[in-house]
Formats: C-alpha cells, structure tokens, sequence
C-alpha cells in the first residue's frame, strides 16, 4: 500500500493515543476490523522480507561482515491462510487494491448483516437486538403498559426534581393514569 509523502517529521504517539484513533476508525467504518488483523498478520511477512534482504546485503558485502547480537537464526514466520495481499487481481476485478471496488469505502456498508449471518439472513430489527439472542413477542397489557411508562416518563420530566416526588408518590397509590392526570392538570394551569 503506497503511503502518501509528509512533508517534516511524523508525529509520534502513544500506544493509548493510536489504540484510541484505531477504535475511532473502525466504529468510523473508514477502517475494518479485518483489515487491520491483515495488517498485523502481515507483520510477520514484512520482518522475513526484511531478514531476506538483510541476508543479501551481507552476502553481497563478503565474509568479513559479523552479524553480531542482532541477527537471529529464527525460521521465518509463516503467513495465515488466504491469498496474500499485492497478488495480481482475478477475472472481473481492476487493478489496484485486490478485492475492492474502486470509490468503495473499507468495511461493511450500513444495515447489511456480517457475511457469519449468510446471504439470506435478513439484518436485525432495529431495536438493538442482539445476534444469538431471540426476542420474546410482548404480550398487548406489556405493550400498553410501557406506553403508560413513557407518557408518565415524558411528562414528568417536565417537572422539577422538588415536585416529582409528589407524582411518584400518586403514580403509587392511586395508580400512573391518575399521576398522568394530575400532571396535565398541573401543566395546563
């Protein structure tokens, strides 16, 4: 991946800095999750290049050369599977970044379910259910009582902390459309 000239010295930053500004980038969508696990997987591949070029550089400088504590007579780290990323691209593909359309932004687009789902799985039902966990269908007196909750909650809130305590104190005893009551009325005045 060509990384663009900067202009100076590159600031440094902290581990917490980076690890902070990478969380940002993947919740972003502008950076997934499985790209930087390539990245880190290809860690390993870039320090056997390295090695490798190192290696031909002392060969090339002859045999007076020591290699010292730095050298390590480690067998290089293998790769994962898969296709390793700058191979050539496949039928239908243009050139360039291998797997990705040009103008596509990294990551899974919005609203599509992740590829462990499936292709016929629809996307989750926008209440913030959870993949794995089944939603239990509410029965109608649930139903009506959480709109009851969020009436009392809505008006309440309308009310300094000093007077809610008195509608509590109704919403107990007589019951939350009698509390409901009360504060219309309170309101209206």
């Amino acid at each position: 991946m060509p990384r663009p000239k900067q202009s100076g010295s590159s600031p440094s930053y902290s581990s917490g800095q980076a690890h902070y500004v990478l969380d940002r980038l993947i919740a972003e969508r502008r950076i997934s999750p499985g790209e930087v696990s390539r990245y880190v997987s290809e860690m390993g591949r870039e320090i056997s290049d390295l090695e490798a070029k190192l290696q031909r550089l002392r060969e090339a400088h002859g045999g007076g050369y020591s290699a010292g504590a730095g050298a390590s007579a480690e067998a290089p780290v293998r790769r994962g599977p898969g296709r390793p990323p700058g191979r050539r691209p496949g039928p239908g593909r243009p050139p360039g970044r291998p797997g990705r359309p040009p103008g596509r932004p990294p990551g899974r687009p919005p609203g599509r379910p992740p590829a462990s789902q499936g292709a016929g799985a629809a996307a989750p039902a926008k209440g913030g259910a959870r993949r794995g966990r089944k939603r239990s269908a509410i029965t109608p007196e649930q139903l009506a009582s959480r709109q009851l909750q969020g009436r009392y909650l809505a008006l309440v809130r309308q009310f300094p902390a000093a007077r809610r305590a008195s509608f509590a104190k109704t919403a107990k005893e007589k019951g939350r459309e009698a509390a409901i009551r009360e504060m219309q009325d309170s309101l209206k005045k």
